[in-house]
């Protein structure tokens, strides 16, 4: 087997900008051949504010990528996005997004804050990651939700949720 190309830096810019910005996302193969520049690039674009919307829209994206390839190491950077003080949805989103993907018990009591926060679509986030993680402490929250929520949307997702953890635990007995 053929060793990759040796990217610039340019080129491997280039490729964390597009990646983050494909619709369909890039497997972890394409994104360890990036090497630890790549990396390096998409930390840097998870934890750096922007001034815009294009911007914000990147690292929320980056946040949520980290999450998908970071495991529990990549948790820290997703935490201090969520509680950062004025951040947008959108990065407040990516960031959920990445403790879902992570599904680590550690990031259930951050998501249960967000599991309240007074914007619909970030809860909508936070419910869809509780459920990602499946322990007892996620599932009374998002029961509480389910009864709760002052949104119809939030409700139906718990609810939602809550029964396929059921199927889903039911099909492993």
């Amino acid at each position: 087997m053929a060793d990759p190309p040796i990217l610039t830096p340019a080129e491997v810019e280039r490729r964390v900008r597009a990646y983050l910005r494909a619709k369909d996302s890039p497997t972890r193969q394409q994104w360890r051949e990036l090497g630890p520049r790549g990396m390096r690039l998409l930390y840097t674009l998870a934890v750096t504010s922007g001034e815009d919307d294009g911007e914000h829209r990147l690292r929320a994206q980056a946040l949520a990528t980290l999450g998908q390839l970071g495991g529990s190491v990549g948790i820290q950077p997703l935490v201090d996005a969520i509680t950062e003080e004025g951040v947008p949805v959108v990065v407040r989103c990516g960031a959920i997004e990445g403790l879902g993907h992570v599904a680590t018990a550690r990031a259930v009591p951050v998501l249960q804050s967000q599991a309240y926060f007074p914007d619909f679509k970030v809860r909508l986030y936070a419910v869809s990651a509780l459920a990602s993680i499946a322990t007892a402490a996620s599932r009374r929250i998002l029961e509480d939700v389910a009864l709760r929520d002052p949104h119809s949307q939030v409700k139906r997702s718990a609810q939602v949720e809550l029964n396929r953890m059921d199927t889903k635990s039911e099909d492993e007995s």
